[in-house]
Protein backbone atom coordinates (compact mmCIF):
# COMPACT_ATOMS: atom_id res chain seq x y z
CA UNK A 1 0.00 0.00 0.00
CA UNK A 2 1.49 3.80 -0.68
CA UNK A 3 2.26 5.73 2.16
CA UNK A 4 -0.66 8.28 3.40
CA UNK A 5 -0.33 11.61 2.53
CA UNK A 6 -1.29 12.83 6.31
CA UNK A 7 0.89 16.26 6.91
CA UNK A 8 0.33 17.41 10.75
CA UNK A 9 0.20 21.09 9.27
CA UNK A 10 -2.97 23.49 9.21
CA UNK A 11 -3.22 23.77 5.87
CA UNK A 12 -3.27 19.81 5.58
CA UNK A 13 -6.49 19.55 8.05
CA UNK A 14 -8.07 22.59 6.73
CA UNK A 15 -8.23 21.16 3.04
CA UNK A 16 -9.16 17.65 3.96
CA UNK A 17 -11.80 19.21 6.22
CA UNK A 18 -12.86 21.51 3.64
CA UNK A 19 -15.84 19.31 2.90
CA UNK A 20 -16.67 18.97 6.31
CA UNK A 21 -16.98 22.46 6.47
CA UNK A 22 -19.64 22.40 3.66
CA UNK A 23 -21.28 19.87 5.46
CA UNK A 24 -22.06 20.95 8.28
CA UNK A 25 -22.91 24.32 6.39
CA UNK A 26 -25.35 22.76 4.24
CA UNK A 27 -27.54 20.71 6.72
CA UNK A 28 -27.44 23.84 9.49
CA UNK A 29 -28.66 25.64 7.02
CA UNK A 30 -31.46 23.49 5.87
CA UNK A 31 -32.47 22.34 9.37
CA UNK A 32 -33.01 26.50 10.56
CA UNK A 33 -34.44 27.84 7.25
CA UNK A 34 -36.73 24.34 5.80
CA UNK A 35 -39.29 24.30 8.44
CA UNK A 36 -40.30 27.80 7.68
CA UNK A 37 -40.62 26.78 3.72
CA UNK A 38 -42.76 24.23 5.59
CA UNK A 39 -44.58 26.54 7.45
CA UNK A 40 -45.60 28.71 4.19
CA UNK A 41 -47.40 25.90 2.75
CA UNK A 42 -49.05 24.16 5.42
CA UNK A 43 -51.58 25.00 8.01
CA UNK A 44 -50.10 25.99 11.44
CA UNK A 45 -51.38 23.22 14.13
CA UNK A 46 -49.79 20.64 11.64
CA UNK A 47 -46.43 22.11 10.27
CA UNK A 48 -44.36 20.40 12.82
CA UNK A 49 -45.81 17.21 11.92
CA UNK A 50 -45.13 18.19 7.78
CA UNK A 51 -41.63 18.76 8.71
CA UNK A 52 -41.07 15.89 10.87
CA UNK A 53 -42.08 13.60 8.25
CA UNK A 54 -40.13 15.32 5.32
CA UNK A 55 -37.05 14.78 7.88
CA UNK A 56 -37.95 11.10 8.63
CA UNK A 57 -37.98 10.22 5.19
CA UNK A 58 -34.51 11.15 4.22
CA UNK A 59 -33.43 9.56 7.63
CA UNK A 60 -34.44 5.95 6.72
CA UNK A 61 -32.48 6.38 3.15
CA UNK A 62 -29.47 7.66 5.06
CA UNK A 63 -29.85 4.87 7.42
CA UNK A 64 -28.38 2.50 4.97
CA UNK A 65 -27.26 5.33 2.55
CA UNK A 66 -23.57 6.24 4.06
CA UNK A 67 -22.77 2.33 4.91
CA UNK A 68 -23.51 1.27 1.04
CA UNK A 69 -21.19 4.15 -0.33
CA UNK A 70 -18.46 3.70 2.05
CA UNK A 71 -19.20 -0.22 1.47
CA UNK A 72 -18.76 0.39 -2.59
CA UNK A 73 -15.32 2.67 -1.88
CA UNK A 74 -13.37 0.11 0.01
CA UNK A 75 -14.07 -1.93 -3.02
CA UNK A 76 -13.65 0.93 -5.54
CA UNK A 77 -10.07 0.86 -7.40
CA UNK A 78 -9.49 3.99 -9.69
CA UNK A 79 -6.41 5.96 -10.61
CA UNK A 80 -8.03 8.99 -8.57
CA UNK A 81 -8.21 6.59 -5.30
CA UNK A 82 -11.23 5.10 -3.63
CA UNK A 83 -12.91 7.81 -2.15
CA UNK A 84 -12.41 10.11 -4.03
CA UNK A 85 -14.45 9.98 -7.19
CA UNK A 86 -17.31 9.46 -4.74
CA UNK A 87 -17.03 12.47 -3.11
CA UNK A 88 -16.60 14.41 -6.68
CA UNK A 89 -19.72 12.80 -8.07
CA UNK A 90 -21.73 13.53 -4.41
CA UNK A 91 -20.82 16.87 -4.34
CA UNK A 92 -22.08 17.79 -7.71
CA UNK A 93 -25.39 16.06 -7.29
CA UNK A 94 -25.73 17.61 -3.89
CA UNK A 95 -25.33 21.41 -5.36
CA UNK A 96 -27.95 20.26 -7.78
CA UNK A 97 -30.21 19.03 -5.27
CA UNK A 98 -29.94 22.13 -3.30
CA UNK A 99 -30.82 24.20 -6.44
CA UNK A 100 -33.99 22.12 -6.51
CA UNK A 101 -34.84 22.76 -2.99
CA UNK A 102 -34.53 26.59 -3.07
CA UNK A 103 -37.38 26.56 -6.02
CA UNK A 104 -39.37 24.33 -4.08
CA UNK A 105 -43.08 25.37 -3.51
CA UNK A 106 -45.01 22.51 -2.69
CA UNK A 107 -44.73 19.90 0.48
CA UNK A 108 -44.15 17.21 -2.12
CA UNK A 109 -41.54 18.84 -4.23
CA UNK A 110 -39.55 19.91 -0.73
CA UNK A 111 -39.94 16.27 0.23
CA UNK A 112 -38.29 14.66 -3.12
CA UNK A 113 -35.56 17.77 -3.38
CA UNK A 114 -35.25 16.70 0.58
CA UNK A 115 -34.67 12.92 -0.44
CA UNK A 116 -32.47 13.60 -3.34
CA UNK A 117 -30.08 16.39 -1.19
CA UNK A 118 -29.86 13.35 1.31
CA UNK A 119 -28.71 10.35 -1.05
CA UNK A 120 -26.33 12.82 -3.06
CA UNK A 121 -24.75 13.63 0.69
CA UNK A 122 -24.66 10.21 1.16
CA UNK A 123 -22.49 9.37 -2.02
CA UNK A 124 -19.56 12.16 -0.84
CA UNK A 125 -19.53 11.95 2.74
CA UNK A 126 -20.01 7.59 3.26
CA UNK A 127 -16.56 7.31 1.89
CA UNK A 128 -15.39 10.79 3.06
CA UNK A 129 -16.18 9.63 6.57
CA UNK A 130 -12.68 7.34 6.33
CA UNK A 131 -10.44 9.75 6.29
CA UNK A 132 -9.25 10.19 9.65
CA UNK A 133 -9.06 6.16 10.16
CA UNK A 134 -7.42 6.09 6.25
CA UNK A 135 -4.75 9.05 7.23
CA UNK A 136 -4.63 10.07 10.46
CA UNK A 137 -2.10 8.36 12.78
CA UNK A 138 -4.07 7.46 16.35
CA UNK A 139 -2.28 9.96 18.36
CA UNK A 140 -3.07 12.55 16.21
CA UNK A 141 -6.84 12.06 15.90
CA UNK A 142 -8.27 13.77 18.97
CA UNK A 143 -6.47 16.63 17.08
CA UNK A 144 -7.66 15.67 13.46
CA UNK A 145 -11.78 15.20 15.25
CA UNK A 146 -10.99 18.81 17.14
CA UNK A 147 -10.08 20.49 13.83
CA UNK A 148 -13.01 18.94 11.76
CA UNK A 149 -15.36 19.74 14.88
CA UNK A 150 -14.23 23.61 14.74
CA UNK A 151 -14.73 23.86 11.13
CA UNK A 152 -18.19 22.08 11.74
CA UNK A 153 -19.05 24.79 14.39
CA UNK A 154 -17.29 27.52 12.09
CA UNK A 155 -19.71 26.65 9.23
CA UNK A 156 -23.03 27.26 11.16
CA UNK A 157 -21.39 30.78 12.21
CA UNK A 158 -21.11 31.18 7.99
CA UNK A 159 -24.56 29.56 7.76
CA UNK A 160 -25.92 32.11 9.97
CA UNK A 161 -24.21 35.06 8.22
CA UNK A 162 -25.71 34.11 4.79
CA UNK A 163 -29.19 33.88 6.36
CA UNK A 164 -28.96 37.18 7.72
CA UNK A 165 -27.34 38.88 4.58
CA UNK A 166 -29.22 37.19 1.84
CA UNK A 167 -32.36 36.85 3.47
CA UNK A 168 -34.50 34.99 0.69
CA UNK A 169 -34.24 31.67 1.52
CA UNK A 170 -34.19 30.79 -2.93
CA UNK A 171 -30.76 32.74 -2.70
CA UNK A 172 -29.44 31.35 0.16
CA UNK A 173 -29.56 28.05 -1.46
CA UNK A 174 -27.66 29.13 -4.48
CA UNK A 175 -25.34 30.39 -2.40
CA UNK A 176 -24.33 27.18 -0.36
CA UNK A 177 -24.51 25.42 -3.37
CA UNK A 178 -22.05 27.07 -4.50
CA UNK A 179 -19.74 26.99 -1.52
CA UNK A 180 -20.58 23.42 -1.81
CA UNK A 181 -18.59 23.35 -4.96
CA UNK A 182 -15.40 25.59 -4.09
CA UNK A 183 -14.91 23.07 -0.73
CA UNK A 184 -14.97 19.86 -2.56
CA UNK A 185 -12.59 21.26 -4.92
CA UNK A 186 -10.44 22.57 -2.27
CA UNK A 187 -10.46 18.67 -0.48
CA UNK A 188 -9.81 17.26 -3.74
CA UNK A 189 -6.44 19.19 -4.21
CA UNK A 190 -5.07 18.70 -1.28
CA UNK A 191 -6.58 15.37 0.00
CA UNK A 192 -3.89 12.56 -1.87
CA UNK A 193 -5.39 9.17 -0.85
CA UNK A 194 -3.51 6.06 -0.30
CA UNK A 195 -3.91 3.34 -2.87
CA UNK A 196 -5.33 0.08 -2.18
CA UNK A 197 -4.03 -3.08 -0.83
CA UNK A 198 -1.73 -4.86 -3.02
CA UNK A 199 -3.93 -7.86 -2.32
CA UNK A 200 -7.09 -6.82 -3.18
CA UNK A 201 -5.96 -5.81 -6.51
CA UNK A 202 -5.10 -9.83 -7.50
CA UNK A 203 -8.00 -11.10 -6.27
CA UNK A 204 -10.24 -12.62 -9.03
CA UNK A 205 -13.89 -10.68 -7.97
CA UNK A 206 -12.57 -9.17 -4.76
CA UNK A 207 -13.34 -5.56 -6.50
CA UNK A 208 -17.24 -6.06 -5.81
CA UNK A 209 -18.04 -8.78 -3.47
CA UNK A 210 -21.65 -10.21 -3.05
CA UNK A 211 -23.22 -7.44 -0.79
CA UNK A 212 -25.05 -9.08 2.24
CA UNK A 213 -26.84 -8.24 5.37
CA UNK A 214 -23.83 -9.64 7.08
CA UNK A 215 -21.78 -6.89 6.16
CA UNK A 216 -24.27 -4.41 8.10
CA UNK A 217 -24.26 -6.50 11.07
CA UNK A 218 -20.39 -7.65 11.39
CA UNK A 219 -19.41 -4.31 12.93
CA UNK A 220 -22.13 -4.64 16.35
CA UNK A 221 -20.05 -8.13 17.11
CA UNK A 222 -17.40 -5.62 18.80
CA UNK A 223 -19.22 -4.29 21.95
CA UNK A 224 -17.32 -0.82 21.64
CA UNK A 225 -18.63 0.01 18.42
CA UNK A 226 -21.78 -0.91 19.89
CA UNK A 227 -21.81 1.31 22.71
CA UNK A 228 -20.09 4.04 20.68
CA UNK A 229 -22.76 3.77 18.72
CA UNK A 230 -25.58 4.03 20.84
CA UNK A 231 -23.67 7.27 22.75
CA UNK A 232 -24.05 9.14 19.54
CA UNK A 233 -27.33 7.90 18.50
CA UNK A 234 -28.52 9.54 21.92
CA UNK A 235 -26.88 12.77 21.29
CA UNK A 236 -27.89 13.22 17.72
CA UNK A 237 -31.74 12.30 19.17
CA UNK A 238 -31.16 15.11 21.55
CA UNK A 239 -29.49 17.41 19.53
CA UNK A 240 -32.12 16.86 16.44
CA UNK A 241 -35.22 17.16 19.21
CA UNK A 242 -33.73 20.74 19.13
CA UNK A 243 -32.42 21.91 15.90
CA UNK A 244 -35.85 20.62 14.25
CA UNK A 245 -38.29 22.45 16.55
CA UNK A 246 -36.53 25.87 17.44
CA UNK A 247 -37.54 27.92 14.74
CA UNK A 248 -41.40 26.74 15.44
CA UNK A 249 -40.56 27.37 19.40
CA UNK A 250 -39.43 31.00 18.89
CA UNK A 251 -42.83 31.34 16.85
CA UNK A 252 -45.01 30.12 18.71
CA UNK A 253 -43.58 30.28 22.49
CA UNK A 254 -41.08 33.39 22.41
CA UNK A 255 -43.41 36.64 22.03
CA UNK A 256 -40.76 39.08 22.27
CA UNK A 257 -37.54 38.18 20.45
CA UNK A 258 -35.15 40.57 22.08
CA UNK A 259 -31.89 40.23 23.07
CA UNK A 260 -30.66 42.14 25.37
CA UNK A 261 -32.67 45.20 24.46
CA UNK A 262 -32.02 44.55 20.71
CA UNK A 263 -35.35 43.72 18.99
CA UNK A 264 -34.27 40.70 16.34
CA UNK A 265 -38.16 41.38 14.76
CA UNK A 266 -38.62 37.48 13.26
CA UNK A 267 -38.16 33.72 14.57
CA UNK A 268 -35.86 33.41 11.42
CA UNK A 269 -33.36 36.26 13.00
CA UNK A 270 -34.07 34.42 16.33
CA UNK A 271 -33.36 31.23 15.25
CA UNK A 272 -29.83 32.27 13.54
CA UNK A 273 -28.92 34.38 16.39
CA UNK A 274 -29.52 31.42 18.93
CA UNK A 275 -27.04 28.79 16.42
CA UNK A 276 -24.49 32.01 16.23
CA UNK A 277 -24.06 31.80 19.88
CA UNK A 278 -24.32 27.84 19.96
CA UNK A 279 -21.80 27.44 16.94
CA UNK A 280 -19.21 30.71 18.55
CA UNK A 281 -18.54 29.29 21.52
CA UNK A 282 -18.69 25.81 20.34
CA UNK A 283 -15.76 26.60 18.09
CA UNK A 284 -14.14 27.70 21.36
CA UNK A 285 -14.32 24.50 22.89
CA UNK A 286 -13.52 22.40 19.92
CA UNK A 287 -10.49 24.60 19.80
CA UNK A 288 -9.29 23.65 23.80
CA UNK A 289 -10.63 20.19 23.27
CA UNK A 290 -8.70 19.44 20.21
CA UNK A 291 -5.37 20.67 22.67
CA UNK A 292 -6.55 18.07 25.01
CA UNK A 293 -8.47 14.99 23.44
CA UNK A 294 -5.35 12.95 22.62
CA UNK A 295 -3.35 13.65 26.23
CA UNK A 296 -6.59 13.44 28.64
CA UNK A 297 -8.59 11.05 26.68
CA UNK A 298 -11.77 10.55 24.43
CA UNK A 299 -14.19 9.39 27.19
CA UNK A 300 -13.29 12.18 30.00
CA UNK A 301 -14.17 14.73 27.39
CA UNK A 302 -17.18 13.18 26.56
CA UNK A 303 -18.86 12.82 29.79
CA UNK A 304 -17.86 16.26 31.14
CA UNK A 305 -19.56 17.37 28.16
CA UNK A 306 -22.42 15.43 28.77
CA UNK A 307 -23.66 16.73 32.11
CA UNK A 308 -22.71 20.68 30.77
CA UNK A 309 -24.98 19.88 27.68
CA UNK A 310 -27.78 18.64 29.65
CA UNK A 311 -27.86 21.13 32.70
CA UNK A 312 -28.43 23.60 29.88
CA UNK A 313 -31.25 22.41 28.42
CA UNK A 314 -33.64 22.63 31.12
CA UNK A 315 -33.90 26.05 31.78
CA UNK A 316 -33.87 26.48 28.01
CA UNK A 317 -36.69 24.11 28.27
CA UNK A 318 -38.43 26.00 31.04
CA UNK A 319 -38.19 29.46 30.15
CA UNK A 320 -39.26 31.46 27.41
CA UNK A 321 -37.51 34.03 27.74
CA UNK A 322 -35.24 34.98 24.27
CA UNK A 323 -32.02 36.69 26.26
CA UNK A 324 -32.14 33.49 28.94
CA UNK A 325 -32.33 31.24 25.87
CA UNK A 326 -29.11 32.63 24.24
CA UNK A 327 -27.61 32.89 27.74
CA UNK A 328 -28.14 29.37 27.98
CA UNK A 329 -27.21 28.31 23.88
CA UNK A 330 -23.67 30.05 24.75
CA UNK A 331 -22.95 27.26 27.87
CA UNK A 332 -24.46 24.31 25.32
CA UNK A 333 -22.38 25.46 22.50
CA UNK A 334 -19.16 25.51 24.31
CA UNK A 335 -19.59 21.85 25.51
CA UNK A 336 -21.08 20.45 22.53
CA UNK A 337 -18.06 21.30 20.54
CA UNK A 338 -16.13 19.69 23.38
CA UNK A 339 -18.17 16.87 23.06
CA UNK A 340 -17.79 16.83 19.26
CA UNK A 341 -14.12 17.21 19.46
CA UNK A 342 -13.59 13.64 20.80
CA UNK A 343 -16.38 11.84 19.58
CA UNK A 344 -14.97 11.25 16.07
CA UNK A 345 -11.44 10.23 17.27
CA UNK A 346 -13.84 7.81 19.52
CA UNK A 347 -15.40 5.91 16.73
CA UNK A 348 -12.46 5.78 14.59
CA UNK A 349 -10.21 4.34 17.48
CA UNK A 350 -13.12 1.32 17.69
CA UNK A 351 -13.45 0.49 14.38
CA UNK A 352 -13.58 -3.37 14.24
CA UNK A 353 -12.40 -3.84 10.66
CA UNK A 354 -9.11 -1.91 8.56
CA UNK A 355 -10.53 -3.74 5.77
CA UNK A 356 -13.73 -1.53 5.83
CA UNK A 357 -12.81 1.37 7.22
CA UNK A 358 -15.28 3.52 5.19
CA UNK A 359 -18.25 0.74 5.82
CA UNK A 360 -18.07 1.13 9.18
CA UNK A 361 -17.75 4.36 9.36
CA UNK A 362 -20.80 4.59 7.10
CA UNK A 363 -22.93 2.22 9.86
CA UNK A 364 -21.86 4.98 12.23
CA UNK A 365 -23.06 7.74 10.12
CA UNK A 366 -26.16 6.11 10.48
CA UNK A 367 -26.81 6.89 13.94
CA UNK A 368 -26.17 10.39 13.71
CA UNK A 369 -29.23 10.20 10.69
CA UNK A 370 -31.50 6.96 12.46
CA UNK A 371 -32.75 9.52 15.32
CA UNK A 372 -34.30 11.21 12.53
CA UNK A 373 -36.92 8.92 12.04
CA UNK A 374 -37.94 9.34 15.41
CA UNK A 375 -37.13 12.87 16.32
CA UNK A 376 -39.30 13.66 12.88
CA UNK A 377 -42.26 11.50 14.52
CA UNK A 378 -41.75 13.47 17.45
CA UNK A 379 -43.08 16.28 15.67
CA UNK A 380 -46.70 14.97 16.16
CA UNK A 381 -45.98 14.53 19.53
CA UNK A 382 -45.42 17.93 19.59
CA UNK A 383 -48.16 19.44 18.19
CA UNK A 384 -50.16 17.06 20.11
CA UNK A 385 -48.86 18.47 23.49
CA UNK A 386 -48.96 22.53 21.89
CA UNK A 387 -52.57 21.79 22.01
CA UNK A 388 -53.38 20.44 25.25
CA UNK A 389 -51.62 23.30 26.43
CA UNK A 390 -49.95 25.85 24.63
CA UNK A 391 -46.00 25.46 24.65
CA UNK A 392 -46.29 21.77 26.43
CA UNK A 393 -44.75 19.78 23.82
CA UNK A 394 -41.67 22.17 23.08
CA UNK A 395 -41.19 21.37 26.56
CA UNK A 396 -41.78 18.08 26.45
CA UNK A 397 -39.30 17.85 23.48
CA UNK A 398 -36.38 19.45 24.86
CA UNK A 399 -36.55 17.72 28.60
CA UNK A 400 -35.91 14.44 26.54
CA UNK A 401 -33.40 15.86 24.83
CA UNK A 402 -31.67 16.37 27.97
CA UNK A 403 -31.73 13.21 29.21
CA UNK A 404 -30.81 12.28 25.57
CA UNK A 405 -27.47 13.87 25.81
CA UNK A 406 -26.51 13.15 29.41
CA UNK A 407 -27.55 9.21 29.12
CA UNK A 408 -25.39 9.22 25.52
CA UNK A 409 -21.87 10.51 26.75
CA UNK A 410 -22.19 8.53 29.89
CA UNK A 411 -22.71 5.49 27.82
CA UNK A 412 -19.08 5.80 26.37
CA UNK A 413 -17.34 5.08 30.01
CA UNK A 414 -18.06 0.98 28.48
CA UNK A 415 -15.92 1.36 25.90
CA UNK A 416 -12.92 -0.78 26.48
CA UNK A 417 -10.58 0.35 23.28
CA UNK A 418 -10.14 4.13 23.65
CA UNK A 419 -9.15 6.13 26.23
Amino acid sequence: MSKPTFQDKPFWYLGTGAYWFVTSLKWFVLFLLQPLQVAEVVPGGEKNGAWGMIVAIGAFEAMIGPALMGWLSDRTQTRFGRRRPFLAIGAALTSVALLLLGQANSLVMMAVAYLFLQISDDVATGPYAALIYDQVPENHRGKASGILSMLQLIAQIVAVGIGLGLGKIALIYVAVAVINVICALITLAIWHEPGAPEQRKHEPGAALPRITPAAWIEPFRSPDFRWVWLARFLVAFGFYLILLYVSNYLSDRVHQLTLFGLNLKTPKNGALAAALGISLSGAIGSGIAARLTDSLGRKKIIGLAGWVMAAALIPFALIPNFTVIFCVALVFGLAYGIYLSASLALAADVLPDPEAAAKDMGIWQASVSTPQILTGAVGLLVDAGNRLSGGMGYTLAFLISSAAFLTGCLLVTRVKGSS
